[in-house]
């Protein structure tokens, strides 16, 4: 049996096909679920381009001293730093060093002072061992059970924890179920922060036993969030989420889906998770430039190879899609409802062969923060290839907005995608005036600004404009029943969790406290993370954080339920903006 296999890479061409009759295809697990199997509806068709430039073309894939993608390719940032200073130095400062880290000093963001948290009938208390940090975990059941902290999963938004549990003989590293989350200081449950997770609660009764739900950590987040051969995931095609599962094994073995940590070349993301293996560029810079695509003895050439590969999105994009391809839910034009399903969702938009990642990101740097306003370059990358419409006259006839009151992302790249604090604009490149969105209530890029108008208003300014939209009676449904409802108001009514939860984000970004008593009335939904961006909405509201005296996120059903009572009428008389 030959130890060879076909190397692919990422978007050729994805064909998105959405459920007409649901406003969003689950296209991920739920908890139990598992997370790598393929999402519903995606039918990625891919090959892997040759991003080798021409005057390279002739070197041999199957030259060991041009493989990049076994344990001895690799060489560490410190070696690409000797010549690549400016890119490392940024890179350092940046989120993809941070991505994992261990748990030492200042790298560690939660509060570990012995707090205890009470939830669903248990404690989880955040202390210190000799100054490790340590989860003691106490079920509902009386069970304790005891990590000592070893790894931190992120920097901004959130951080989450890798630990070994005490008396473990294998010592098996695992995702604890607790984080803290820097956008609203605090320790949560995985399901407040996790949008996988269904109802919380059946009765009084939770669903899923918190305090026991770790999972090995090197089976599924190690994967995206560390630096390692890529030679170990052409051997494990299921580790993927997107294009890049059509990687085929180097050998028909059955091999798990578990990172061997000890192979990792670097704790966290660095040079070569994009790169590859630079062993052969350090030692020859001129005569073997970095390639984006696997090479070496394992892999043999694509006769699919695209010429030029540095400047085309499949080249470039490929890399950016091992980890940006994750399973999301999806609304019914194919756009992602929550973050890291990235370059799926570009793949599927309608300028998928025009626009590389690097465009608009430079993947050295630390970004914007999410949510910020939009970045003059980014624009810029619209009107480079509409060049029609770069006058600001042509944008107001092409937008019906006056110059400025709108631009190309409000339209074609709503915020429509849950990220961990906040909203963040979607990468499908989309239409304000997609039936299949507008006919089931599906958020809209023209009500995301005027929350306060109704579908009929919408459809009448879109035909004005030359789009003509006349709204079926049947779409009354997703509406409150009324074509001229509001439809922010309707969102936040809406069957589909991610429209109320994108609706919440929407009134807080809009500031309108009109929206307060519907907020107030989503602090019941069954989901406590969809609870909790009714949280982040009223707060922005009322212009203050709400106490665990008036609102308790983590409260048993009963009591939140009282609470939400009592807010509401606080609401009713303007009392909830006070200060207390």
């Amino acid at each position: 049996m030959t130890r060879r296999a076909v190397a692919v890479a990422v978007v050729a061409g994805i064909a998105i096909a959405a459920a007409t009759v649901a406003v969003i295809a689950r296209g991920g697990p739920r908890r139990g679920q598992d997370r790598g199997a393929p999402s519903p509806g995606l039918a990625p068709t891919v090959r892997v381009p040759d991003v080798r430039g021409p005057d390279t073309a002739a070197a041999a894939l199957d030259d060991a001293a041009a493989s990049n993608v076994t344990a001895a390719d690799y060489v560490g940032p410190d070696r690409c730093a000797e010549c690549h200073r400016d890119n490392a130095a940024a890179w350092r400062a940046g989120l993809h060093a941070t991505m994992t880290q261990a748990a030492t000093g200042a790298a560690v963001r939660g509060d570990f002072a012995d707090v205890a948290l009470p939830y669903a009938g248990g404690v989880a208390t955040f202390t210190r061992d000799r100054g490790q940090p340590t989860m003691l975990l106490r079920g509902a059941d009386g069970v304790v059970r005891r990590y000592r902290v070893t790894r931190t999963i992120g920097s901004r938004g959130l951080q989450e924890y890798v630990g070994i549990a005490d008396g473990e003989a294998d010592a098996v590293e695992v995702r604890l179920p607790f984080g803290w989350w820097l956008g609203r200081p605090g320790w949560y449950p995985q399901p407040y922060y996790d949008s996988w997770f269904e109802a919380e609660y059946d009765g009084e009764r939770p669903r899923v036993d918190v305090y026991a739900a770790a999972e090995p950590w090197a089976a599924r987040c190690a994967w995206c969030h560390n630096t390692y051969p890529f030679a170990l995931r052409l051997a494990r095609p299921g580790v993927g989420h997107g294009p890049e599962r059509d990687l085929a094994p180097v050998a028909p073995a059955v091999v798990d889906n578990v990172l061997p940590i000890a192979a990792l070349v670097t704790v966290g993301i660095s040079c070569e998770s994009c790169h590859l293996g630079g062993r052969a560029h350090a030692a020859a810079p001129d005569e073997r430039p970095p390639s984006f695509v696997p090479r070496g003895v394992q892999v043999v050439r694509n006769p699919d190879a695209v010429p030029g590969p540095a400047t085309d999105p499949r080249g470039l994009g490929a890399i950016c899609a091992q980890c940006h391809s994750a399973p999301s839910p999806r609304f019914p034009d194919g756009s992602a409802a929550r973050n890291s399903s990235e370059a799926l969702a570009m793949a599927a938009g309608a300028c998928a062969s025009a626009i590389r990642c690097v465009d608009c990101h430079d993947p050295h740097v630390r970004g914007p923060d999410p949510g910020s306003g939009d970045r003059a370059d980014h624009l810029a990358v619209c009107v480079g290839c509409h060049r029609e419409l770069a006058p600001p006259p042509a944008q107001a006839a092409h937008s019906g907005h006056a110059p400025g009151d709108a631009t190309c992302l409000d339209c074609h790249l709503p915020r429509l995608v849950q990220g961990l604090t906040t909203y963040v604009r979607s990468h499908r490149i989309s239409s304000p005036t997609d039936p299949r969105m507008l006919a089931v209530g599906a958020p809209n890029a023209c009500n995301l600004c005027h929350l306060d108008r109704s579908i009929a208003w919408t459809a009448a300014a879109l035909t004005r404009w030359g789009h003509p939209i006349a709204p079926a009676p049947d779409w009354a449904a997703a509406y409150g029943g009324d074509l001229d409802y509001a439809v922010g108001l309707a969102w936040l009514r809406h069957p589909q969790d991610y429209v109320r939860m994108t609706a919440a984000a929407a009134f807080a970004r809009a500031g309108d406290p009109a929206a307060l008593p519907a907020l107030v009335a989503g602090l019941d939904d069954a989901r406590a993370n969809t609870r909790m961006w009714m949280v982040f909405a009223i707060e922005a509201l009322v212009g203050r954080r709400l106490t665990r005296a008036e609102y308790d996120p983590l409260a048993p059903p009963a009591l939140r339920a009282r609470q939400a009572t009592a807010l509401a009428r606080a609401v009713a008389t303007g009392s909830a903006r006070r200060a207390r």
